[in-house]
Protein backbone atom coordinates (compact mmCIF):
# COMPACT_ATOMS: atom_id res chain seq x y z
CA UNK A 1 0.00 0.00 0.00
CA UNK A 2 1.62 3.21 -1.18
CA UNK A 3 1.20 6.24 1.05
CA UNK A 4 -1.82 8.27 -0.02
CA UNK A 5 0.27 11.40 0.23
CA UNK A 6 2.57 10.04 -2.46
CA UNK A 7 0.37 8.38 -5.05
CA UNK A 8 -2.97 8.66 -6.82
CA UNK A 9 -3.57 5.49 -8.77
CA UNK A 10 -4.20 5.54 -12.52
CA UNK A 11 -7.05 3.74 -14.30
CA UNK A 12 -5.76 0.27 -13.45
CA UNK A 13 -3.91 -0.35 -10.23
CA UNK A 14 -3.05 -2.99 -7.70
CA UNK A 15 -4.19 -1.62 -4.35
CA UNK A 16 -2.35 -2.72 -1.29
CA UNK A 17 -2.14 -3.26 0.28
CA UNK A 18 1.62 -20.16 20.14
CA UNK A 19 5.35 -19.75 20.50
CA UNK A 20 5.53 -19.46 16.78
CA UNK A 21 2.35 -21.42 16.00
CA UNK A 22 2.24 -23.13 12.63
CA UNK A 23 -0.52 -23.13 10.02
CA UNK A 24 -0.05 -26.14 7.78
CA UNK A 25 -1.70 -28.79 5.65
CA UNK A 26 -3.39 -31.24 7.97
CA UNK A 27 -6.28 -33.65 8.21
CA UNK A 28 -7.14 -31.97 11.50
CA UNK A 29 -8.47 -28.45 11.86
CA UNK A 30 -7.88 -26.41 15.00
CA UNK A 31 -10.93 -24.68 16.46
CA UNK A 32 -10.32 -22.72 19.66
CA UNK A 33 -7.39 -24.99 20.58
CA UNK A 34 -9.58 -28.11 20.14
CA UNK A 35 -8.69 -30.58 17.39
CA UNK A 36 -11.64 -31.82 15.36
CA UNK A 37 -11.30 -34.52 12.72
CA UNK A 38 -12.03 -33.30 9.20
CA UNK A 39 -14.81 -35.80 8.47
CA UNK A 40 -18.19 -34.34 9.30
CA UNK A 41 -20.89 -37.01 8.92
CA UNK A 42 -24.62 -36.58 9.52
CA UNK A 43 -24.54 -38.99 12.45
CA UNK A 44 -21.95 -40.09 14.98
CA UNK A 45 -20.60 -43.63 15.19
CA UNK A 46 -19.02 -43.00 18.58
CA UNK A 47 -20.64 -45.11 21.29
CA UNK A 48 -19.33 -42.95 24.09
CA UNK A 49 -22.20 -40.68 25.16
CA UNK A 50 -19.90 -38.15 26.78
CA UNK A 51 -17.84 -37.86 23.62
CA UNK A 52 -20.99 -37.53 21.58
CA UNK A 53 -22.18 -34.65 23.71
CA UNK A 54 -18.81 -32.94 23.49
CA UNK A 55 -18.74 -33.35 19.73
CA UNK A 56 -22.21 -31.85 19.43
CA UNK A 57 -21.07 -28.80 21.36
CA UNK A 58 -17.99 -28.41 19.22
CA UNK A 59 -19.59 -29.15 15.88
CA UNK A 60 -23.19 -28.07 15.23
CA UNK A 61 -23.06 -29.92 11.91
CA UNK A 62 -23.36 -33.20 13.85
CA UNK A 63 -27.05 -32.53 14.40
CA UNK A 64 -28.14 -32.58 10.77
CA UNK A 65 -30.73 -35.31 11.41
CA UNK A 66 -32.78 -32.71 13.28
CA UNK A 67 -33.22 -30.71 10.08
CA UNK A 68 -34.88 -33.44 8.05
CA UNK A 69 -38.47 -32.60 7.20
CA UNK A 70 -38.16 -29.03 8.43
CA UNK A 71 -39.43 -25.93 6.63
CA UNK A 72 -37.53 -24.23 3.83
CA UNK A 73 -36.78 -21.30 6.15
CA UNK A 74 -35.26 -23.62 8.74
CA UNK A 75 -33.16 -25.34 6.08
CA UNK A 76 -31.90 -21.96 4.87
CA UNK A 77 -31.00 -21.04 8.44
CA UNK A 78 -29.12 -24.32 8.71
CA UNK A 79 -27.19 -23.58 5.50
CA UNK A 80 -26.20 -20.21 6.95
CA UNK A 81 -25.04 -21.98 10.12
CA UNK A 82 -23.02 -24.41 7.99
CA UNK A 83 -21.29 -21.57 6.17
CA UNK A 84 -20.55 -19.67 9.38
CA UNK A 85 -19.15 -22.75 11.08
CA UNK A 86 -17.07 -23.69 8.06
CA UNK A 87 -15.21 -20.40 8.21
CA UNK A 88 -14.60 -20.76 11.95
CA UNK A 89 -12.47 -23.78 11.08
CA UNK A 90 -9.81 -21.52 9.55
CA UNK A 91 -7.36 -20.55 12.26
CA UNK A 92 -6.67 -16.82 12.31
CA UNK A 93 -2.91 -16.18 12.07
CA UNK A 94 -1.08 -13.51 14.05
CA UNK A 95 0.52 -11.31 11.42
CA UNK A 96 2.67 -8.18 11.27
CA UNK A 97 2.50 -4.95 9.36
CA UNK A 98 5.42 -3.77 7.26
CA UNK A 99 6.37 -0.14 6.59
CA UNK A 100 8.98 1.39 4.33
CA UNK A 101 10.53 4.85 4.68
CA UNK A 102 12.69 6.92 2.39
CA UNK A 103 15.03 9.88 2.52
CA UNK A 104 16.16 11.82 -0.53
CA UNK A 105 18.60 14.59 0.41
CA UNK A 106 19.10 15.51 -3.24
CA UNK A 107 15.39 16.33 -3.41
CA UNK A 108 15.24 18.11 -0.07
CA UNK A 109 13.94 15.17 2.04
CA UNK A 110 16.57 14.93 4.79
CA UNK A 111 14.65 12.83 7.33
CA UNK A 112 13.05 9.45 6.73
CA UNK A 113 9.43 9.80 5.64
CA UNK A 114 6.77 7.11 5.32
CA UNK A 115 6.70 5.64 1.85
CA UNK A 116 4.38 2.63 2.01
CA UNK A 117 2.53 0.26 4.37
CA UNK A 118 1.19 -3.26 4.09
CA UNK A 119 1.09 -6.72 5.65
CA UNK A 120 3.85 -9.33 6.10
CA UNK A 121 4.10 -12.90 7.38
CA UNK A 122 6.83 -15.32 8.42
CA UNK A 123 7.66 -18.66 6.78
CA UNK A 124 10.38 -21.25 6.41
CA UNK A 125 11.72 -22.75 3.20
CA UNK A 126 10.06 -26.06 2.27
CA UNK A 127 11.84 -29.40 2.07
CA UNK A 128 12.51 -30.59 -1.46
CA UNK A 129 13.75 -33.67 -3.26
CA UNK A 130 17.10 -32.06 -4.00
CA UNK A 131 17.45 -29.67 -1.11
CA UNK A 132 17.07 -29.55 2.65
CA UNK A 133 16.18 -26.22 4.24
CA UNK A 134 18.68 -24.74 6.71
CA UNK A 135 15.79 -23.87 9.08
CA UNK A 136 16.22 -20.13 8.55
CA UNK A 137 13.22 -17.88 9.08
CA UNK A 138 12.02 -15.49 6.37
CA UNK A 139 9.65 -12.54 6.09
CA UNK A 140 7.45 -12.43 2.97
CA UNK A 141 5.61 -9.42 1.56
CA UNK A 142 4.95 -7.40 -1.60
CA UNK A 143 7.88 -5.76 -3.34
CA UNK A 144 5.80 -2.71 -4.26
CA UNK A 145 5.64 -1.88 -0.54
CA UNK A 146 9.41 -1.85 -0.06
CA UNK A 147 10.53 -0.98 -3.61
CA UNK A 148 7.74 1.08 -5.24
CA UNK A 149 10.27 2.64 -7.61
CA UNK A 150 10.38 -0.72 -9.43
CA UNK A 151 6.65 -0.51 -10.21
CA UNK A 152 6.09 2.44 -12.55
CA UNK A 153 2.58 1.21 -13.47
CA UNK A 154 1.44 2.37 -10.03
CA UNK A 155 2.36 5.99 -10.66
CA UNK A 156 1.53 8.89 -12.89
CA UNK A 157 4.97 9.85 -14.08
CA UNK A 158 4.19 13.55 -14.45
CA UNK A 159 3.32 13.72 -10.74
CA UNK A 160 5.83 11.32 -9.22
CA UNK A 161 8.81 11.33 -11.55
CA UNK A 162 11.10 11.95 -8.56
CA UNK A 163 10.34 8.51 -7.12
CA UNK A 164 12.23 6.82 -9.97
CA UNK A 165 15.39 8.43 -8.64
CA UNK A 166 15.12 6.39 -5.44
CA UNK A 167 16.96 3.14 -4.81
CA UNK A 168 17.74 0.79 -1.95
CA UNK A 169 20.23 3.31 -0.57
CA UNK A 170 17.29 5.64 0.10
CA UNK A 171 15.00 3.29 2.01
CA UNK A 172 14.65 1.49 5.32
CA UNK A 173 12.05 -1.14 6.19
CA UNK A 174 10.58 -2.39 9.47
CA UNK A 175 8.14 -5.03 10.75
CA UNK A 176 5.56 -3.86 13.24
CA UNK A 177 3.51 -5.34 16.07
CA UNK A 178 0.18 -3.62 16.62
CA UNK A 179 -2.54 -3.63 19.23
CA UNK A 180 -5.14 -5.99 17.79
CA UNK A 181 -8.05 -3.82 18.98
CA UNK A 182 -6.83 -0.25 18.55
CA UNK A 183 -4.42 -0.80 15.65
CA UNK A 184 -1.75 1.33 17.30
CA UNK A 185 1.95 0.58 16.86
CA UNK A 186 3.44 -1.33 19.81
CA UNK A 187 6.84 -2.64 18.72
CA UNK A 188 9.12 -2.63 15.68
CA UNK A 189 11.77 -4.97 14.26
CA UNK A 190 14.08 -3.37 11.65
CA UNK A 191 14.58 -5.46 8.52
CA UNK A 192 18.16 -5.63 7.35
CA UNK A 193 19.47 -6.06 3.79
CA UNK A 194 19.82 -7.96 1.59
CA UNK A 195 16.42 -7.39 0.04
CA UNK A 196 15.58 -10.52 -1.96
CA UNK A 197 13.40 -9.25 -4.79
CA UNK A 198 11.78 -11.61 -7.26
CA UNK A 199 12.89 -10.60 -10.78
CA UNK A 200 9.40 -10.86 -12.28
CA UNK A 201 6.81 -10.97 -9.50
CA UNK A 202 5.65 -8.48 -6.87
CA UNK A 203 7.47 -10.37 -4.13
CA UNK A 204 10.16 -9.48 -1.59
CA UNK A 205 11.76 -11.78 1.01
CA UNK A 206 13.95 -10.94 4.00
CA UNK A 207 15.94 -13.35 6.12
CA UNK A 208 15.16 -12.57 9.77
CA UNK A 209 16.59 -13.53 13.14
CA UNK A 210 14.20 -15.86 14.93
CA UNK A 211 15.37 -14.59 18.32
CA UNK A 212 13.83 -11.21 17.48
CA UNK A 213 10.39 -12.84 17.51
CA UNK A 214 10.81 -14.79 20.76
CA UNK A 215 11.48 -11.89 23.12
CA UNK A 216 9.32 -11.71 26.22
CA UNK A 217 8.39 -8.05 25.75
CA UNK A 218 6.50 -8.70 22.51
CA UNK A 219 2.70 -8.36 22.60
CA UNK A 220 2.14 -11.72 20.87
CA UNK A 221 4.00 -14.51 19.08
CA UNK A 222 3.90 -14.18 15.31
CA UNK A 223 2.51 -17.18 13.41
CA UNK A 224 5.04 -19.00 11.24
CA UNK A 225 3.35 -20.11 8.03
CA UNK A 226 4.14 -23.45 6.45
CA UNK A 227 3.71 -23.24 2.68
CA UNK A 228 2.71 -26.85 2.07
CA UNK A 229 1.63 -28.35 -1.25
CA UNK A 230 -2.14 -28.26 -1.71
CA UNK A 231 -4.85 -29.21 -4.11
CA UNK A 232 -4.96 -26.75 -7.00
CA UNK A 233 -7.92 -24.41 -6.33
CA UNK A 234 -10.92 -24.55 -8.63
CA UNK A 235 -13.62 -22.03 -9.36
CA UNK A 236 -15.94 -21.77 -6.38
CA UNK A 237 -13.42 -22.93 -3.77
CA UNK A 238 -13.60 -20.80 -0.63
CA UNK A 239 -11.28 -19.51 2.05
CA UNK A 240 -10.14 -16.30 3.70
CA UNK A 241 -7.76 -13.42 3.11
CA UNK A 242 -5.85 -12.20 6.16
CA UNK A 243 -3.96 -8.98 6.70
CA UNK A 244 -4.24 -5.45 8.01
CA UNK A 245 -6.42 -2.58 6.90
CA UNK A 246 -5.17 0.99 6.94
CA UNK A 247 -7.58 2.94 9.16
CA UNK A 248 -5.69 6.22 9.50
CA UNK A 249 -2.48 7.13 7.72
CA UNK A 250 -1.92 10.30 9.72
CA UNK A 251 -2.33 8.46 13.06
CA UNK A 252 -0.58 5.30 11.82
CA UNK A 253 -3.51 3.01 12.66
CA UNK A 254 -3.82 -0.43 11.00
CA UNK A 255 -6.21 -3.09 12.25
CA UNK A 256 -6.30 -6.84 11.49
CA UNK A 257 -8.91 -7.96 9.00
CA UNK A 258 -10.17 -11.24 7.57
CA UNK A 259 -12.22 -11.45 4.39
CA UNK A 260 -14.01 -14.51 2.96
CA UNK A 261 -13.25 -15.15 -0.70
CA UNK A 262 -14.38 -17.37 -3.56
CA UNK A 263 -11.72 -18.55 -6.00
CA UNK A 264 -12.40 -17.11 -9.45
CA UNK A 265 -9.73 -18.16 -11.95
CA UNK A 266 -6.00 -18.30 -12.66
CA UNK A 267 -4.62 -15.95 -15.28
CA UNK A 268 -1.26 -17.76 -15.26
CA UNK A 269 0.75 -20.04 -12.93
CA UNK A 270 1.99 -16.87 -11.17
CA UNK A 271 -1.27 -14.95 -10.76
CA UNK A 272 -4.62 -16.09 -9.35
CA UNK A 273 -7.85 -14.14 -8.82
CA UNK A 274 -10.48 -14.38 -6.08
CA UNK A 275 -13.73 -12.49 -5.63
CA UNK A 276 -14.84 -10.95 -2.34
CA UNK A 277 -18.07 -9.34 -1.21
CA UNK A 278 -16.31 -5.98 -0.78
CA UNK A 279 -13.09 -4.84 -2.51
CA UNK A 280 -9.94 -5.68 -0.55
CA UNK A 281 -8.90 -2.68 1.59
CA UNK A 282 -5.73 -0.62 1.62
CA UNK A 283 -3.01 -2.32 3.67
CA UNK A 284 -3.90 -5.97 3.10
CA UNK A 285 -1.23 -6.51 0.43
CA UNK A 286 1.38 -9.01 1.55
CA UNK A 287 -1.06 -11.00 3.68
CA UNK A 288 -1.63 -14.76 3.35
CA UNK A 289 -4.41 -16.45 1.37
CA UNK A 290 -5.73 -19.48 3.28
CA UNK A 291 -8.12 -22.10 1.94
CA UNK A 292 -10.85 -23.96 3.78
CA UNK A 293 -8.40 -26.77 4.64
CA UNK A 294 -6.28 -24.28 6.61
CA UNK A 295 -3.54 -24.37 3.96
CA UNK A 296 -1.64 -21.25 2.93
CA UNK A 297 -2.15 -21.08 -0.83
CA UNK A 298 -0.61 -17.71 -1.61
CA UNK A 299 0.19 -14.08 -0.82
CA UNK A 300 -2.10 -11.14 -1.58
CA UNK A 301 -0.62 -8.96 -4.30
CA UNK A 302 -3.31 -6.34 -4.63
CA UNK A 303 -6.67 -5.32 -6.01
CA UNK A 304 -7.35 -5.24 -9.76
CA UNK A 305 -9.25 -1.98 -10.15
CA UNK A 306 -10.18 -0.76 -13.63
CA UNK A 307 -12.16 2.41 -14.24
CA UNK A 308 -15.46 1.71 -15.99
CA UNK A 309 -14.73 4.42 -18.55
CA UNK A 310 -11.61 2.52 -19.58
CA UNK A 311 -13.62 -0.67 -20.01
CA UNK A 312 -16.27 1.18 -22.04
CA UNK A 313 -13.66 2.61 -24.40
CA UNK A 314 -12.07 -0.78 -25.04
CA UNK A 315 -12.93 -1.93 -28.56
CA UNK A 316 -11.41 -5.40 -28.40
CA UNK A 317 -14.25 -7.71 -27.21
CA UNK A 318 -11.89 -10.26 -25.63
CA UNK A 319 -9.95 -7.56 -23.80
CA UNK A 320 -13.17 -5.94 -22.57
CA UNK A 321 -14.43 -9.31 -21.35
CA UNK A 322 -11.18 -9.91 -19.49
CA UNK A 323 -11.30 -6.44 -17.87
CA UNK A 324 -14.83 -7.09 -16.65
CA UNK A 325 -13.79 -10.50 -15.38
CA UNK A 326 -10.90 -9.27 -13.21
CA UNK A 327 -12.32 -5.92 -12.12
CA UNK A 328 -12.47 -5.58 -8.31
CA UNK A 329 -10.95 -9.05 -7.88
CA UNK A 330 -8.14 -9.61 -5.40
CA UNK A 331 -4.94 -10.88 -7.00
CA UNK A 332 -2.58 -13.29 -5.27
CA UNK A 333 0.70 -15.05 -5.99
CA UNK A 334 0.28 -18.82 -5.40
CA UNK A 335 2.39 -20.51 -2.75
CA UNK A 336 4.11 -22.72 -5.34
CA UNK A 337 5.85 -19.58 -6.59
CA UNK A 338 6.55 -18.41 -3.04
CA UNK A 339 8.10 -21.80 -2.24
CA UNK A 340 10.18 -21.83 -5.41
CA UNK A 341 11.68 -18.42 -4.66
CA UNK A 342 12.07 -19.12 -0.95
CA UNK A 343 13.98 -22.33 -1.69
CA UNK A 344 16.32 -20.50 -4.04
CA UNK A 345 17.04 -17.86 -1.41
CA UNK A 346 17.51 -20.49 1.29
CA UNK A 347 20.24 -22.11 -0.79
CA UNK A 348 22.17 -18.83 -0.69
CA UNK A 349 22.66 -19.12 3.08
CA UNK A 350 24.80 -21.60 5.00
CA UNK A 351 23.72 -23.38 8.19
CA UNK A 352 25.02 -20.44 10.25
CA UNK A 353 22.86 -17.95 8.38
CA UNK A 354 25.70 -16.40 6.40
CA UNK A 355 24.86 -15.21 2.90
CA UNK A 356 27.13 -17.17 0.54
CA UNK A 357 25.53 -16.42 -2.80
CA UNK A 358 23.62 -13.14 -2.81
CA UNK A 359 20.98 -12.78 -5.52
CA UNK A 360 21.57 -9.53 -7.43
CA UNK A 361 17.98 -8.69 -8.33
CA UNK A 362 18.63 -4.96 -8.01
CA UNK A 363 21.03 -5.29 -10.93
CA UNK A 364 18.35 -7.10 -12.91
CA UNK A 365 15.90 -4.22 -12.53
CA UNK A 366 18.56 -1.68 -13.41
CA UNK A 367 19.05 -3.42 -16.75
CA UNK A 368 15.37 -3.23 -17.71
Amino acid sequence: MISRSLISFANKSLRCSNSNSIIKCSNNIIVNQTIIKNNYSTSSNNNNNNNNNNNKNLNPLKNTEEFKGQTLKQKEEYNELTEAYKFRMVERPDLLTISSFFRYPEGGVEDYTNLSKGTAFLARAPSGLLSKPNNSLYCISCAHITHPFHFPNLYKEDQYSWIYSLGEKNIKVQLEYRDQKTGKLLNIIPLKPPFHLHPMLDLVVFKVDEDDFNKTNLPYHTTIMELEHYEFPKEGHEGKLYGYQLISESENIMKPIETPYVFHFDESPERFYVSTRNPSPMGICGGPVINIENEVIGMIEGLAKIDQSTISKTTDPEKKQFFNKINSNTVFIPSQELNRFLSKIDMSYDSNGNNINSIDVEGFFNKL
